[in-house]
């Protein structure tokens, strides 16, 4: 069994605050009235309300919002409504939260909000009341100093607020969110003495992008364009996907980053959000990420963070729904060419319109960046993946082949997976000639990649070439990754072309157990069964593959053996 390379060259990413659990917001709390049934009259809000709380299930948090301030239309005083409401609406972003947020004294992330809400109205005295109203547990205790802090700083007290970060400088390990709030606090306000003192004591080792951002900045603003140099080098090094940011990153290198006190509350949020990469804290990451975003919506870097957690591009195996994706569009769309981040928001945004259907609006936006930068294979080899995986090889081809010609002579090992991918369009289009050239470079590149093996082995076998070289192959790729249905099916496919029946069943039957619903591993299981002659469990497994969905192609293979071996095909 082929399989190929998904589309995605680049990756661009609690419950203690609140007064009702945050997986409230996805459809844990309930309506305070019961359905109504005959004997009762009907409430009004009700109808509202479920469609709420079907919004929040599937993560849509901005209709969810719109339907509790519809509920609540009918059902003004109802404390659960505007609860669920202004939990949906913060997490839309939207103005619900805002109207709601005084409904809700004892709610932690209201009176964030309303703090919020004052200090962009010059009133950080006010502010700052917010702030110290919320609970003493430690969740608010990580956010409040730093939120207090700029709020001094606003009302002229540098020092006072450097003295309310001082203490949490050795907070584990989330000390270095303080030592840097500190810093940007001493740089806004003009202290050279202790914003030198304070960067010097934030860790560069391995920067992420607003870090590196920050770090550079204040370097470039002190004369030394060479150590700012250094840092956004290195950051490239620990996050090569961000290459295609760096030239905008050098020439916006030298402005300043935080400038008034609202800017600064927008990265204390920003900074803590980063650091809470627990799977149990995507809600209040999410949450601190809009929190910062109102208060700044041009921080971008909040935006690229906030989108892939939309998407929970952190977890490998989750799957995003199309609801999911349209949000972090939104998310992501007013970033503008203008920003320095404007290359890896707009490959993040070409990747969910391919997984959205749309290879025509994403392929367009990366002929555009490729446009701007006419030396990087990776643009190109991106367009061409959106092509490959909408099965429009044709269109792909052109890309590989600018790809491979930027890759250079001879090609880096990392140019395994152009040949591998130009390899798979040549033979979907009917070129094998020129396939089979392509993914044995590829496989020289990277001898040990399965992708590769499993491929080119399988190709032989189904063409009855070189069986004993698709076999050596194919093992190695199983015992690279013994758990790939694709790799134990073309395994087995290949042991029952050279006539080893027994092994040939059990590996088949190992990659059906892990693939239960692929129409071609049952296929080759019925092959399997038909050549050990066991005919009735060979029409079964037939019979099964034509209902898992098959191609054309496939499909036709399958009615043709029931035809040949029963006389009919299946109904």
């Amino acid at each position: 069994m082929r399989i190929s390379l998904p589309f995605g060259r680049f990756a661009v990413a609690a419950c203690i605050m609140l007064s009702a659990c945050a997986a409230g917001a996805a459809g844990t709390a309930s309506f305070p009235d019961t359905a109504p049934t005959p004997a009762t009259k009907p409430n009004p809000a009700f109808g509202a309300f479920l469609a709420a709380r079907y919004a929040a299930s599937v993560n849509d948090p901005a209709r969810a919002a719109r339907f509790y301030a519809k509920a609540l239309q009918t059902d003004p005083d109802n404390p659960r409504l505007a609860q669920e409401g202004f939990l949906s609406g913060v997490l839309a972003g939207s103005d619900e939260a805002q109207a709601l947020a005084p409904r809700l004294p004892g709610n932690a992330l209201a009176a964030l909000l309303r703090g919020n809400q004052a200090a962009m109205q010059g009133d950080y005295q006010q502010a700052a009341t917010f702030f110290k109203t919320l609970p003493s547990d430690q969740l608010a205790a990580l956010i409040e100093p730093l939120l207090i802090a700029w709020t001094q700083f606003g009302q002229g007290d540098e020092q006072g607020a450097l003295n309310t970060l001082g203490p949490s400088f050795n907070n584990g390990a989330f000390g270095g969110v303080y030592v840097l709030n500190a810093a940007l606090i001493a740089d806004a306000a003009g202290d050279i003495k202790s914003a030198t003192q304070l960067y010097g004591a934030v860790s560069a080792a391995s920067p992420n992008l607003r870090l590196a951002q920050i770090l550079a900045s204040w370097d470039a603003r002190q004369g030394n364009k060479t150590q700012a140099e250094a840092v956004l080098m290195a950051l490239i090094a620990a996050h090569p996907d961000l290459a295609i940011a760096l030239p905008q990153l050098q020439a916006q290198m030298g402005a300043k980053v935080i400038s008034t006190p609202v800017q600064g509350m927008a990265e204390a949020y920003l900074t803590l959000a980063a650091s809470l990469s627990q799977p149990q804290a995507l809600f209040l990451r999410s949450v601190f990420l809009r929190f910062a975003l109102e208060l700044r919506p041009d921080l971008s870097a909040a935006r690229l963070i906030l989108a892939s957690t939309q998407i929970d591009s952190d977890d490998p195996n989750a799957i995003p729904t199309p609801v999911e994706m349209r949000n972090a569009l939104d998310t992501l769309a007013p970033i503008q060419p203008g920003d320095a981040l404007y290359g890896p928001a707009a490959v993040q945004q070409a990747s969910l319109l391919a997984s959205l259907g749309e290879p025509d609006k994403a392929v367009a936006l990366l002929d555009g960046l490729s446009a701007q930068h006419p030396d990087n294979p990776g643009l190109l080899a991106a367009a061409g993946d959106v092509w490959r995986t909408a099965h429009q090889c044709g269109q792909a081809l052109p890309y590989y082949q600018k790809a491979i010609a930027l890759a250079g002579n001879p090609p880096p090992a990392a140019a395994w997976s152009l040949y591998f991918d130009r390899g798979i369009c040549e033979d979907e289009t009917g070129n094998w000639a020129a396939a089979e050239p392509d993914l044995e470079q590829a496989l020289k590149l990277s001898p040990n990649q399965p992708y590769v093996l499993n491929y080119l082995g399988y190709s032989w076998a189904s063409r009855d070439e070189k069986l004993d070289e698709a076999q050596a192959m194919l093992s190695k790729a199983a015992g690279l990754d013994p758990k790939d249905p694709a790799v134990l099916d073309s395994l087995g496919y290949v042991e029952m072309k050279r006539g080893n029946t027994k092994r040939a069943l059990a590996l088949l039957i190992q990659a059906v157990e892990l693939a239960p619903d692929d129409a071609e591993v049952n296929g080759h299981l019925g092959d399997a069964f038909w050549q050990a002659g066991q005919k009735l469990q060979a029409a079964y497994q037939w019979d099964r593959a034509l209902g898992l969905n098959p191609d054309a192609t496939l499909k036709a293979a399958l009615e043709a053996k029931i035809q040949q071996h029963f006389g009919a095909p299946t109904p």
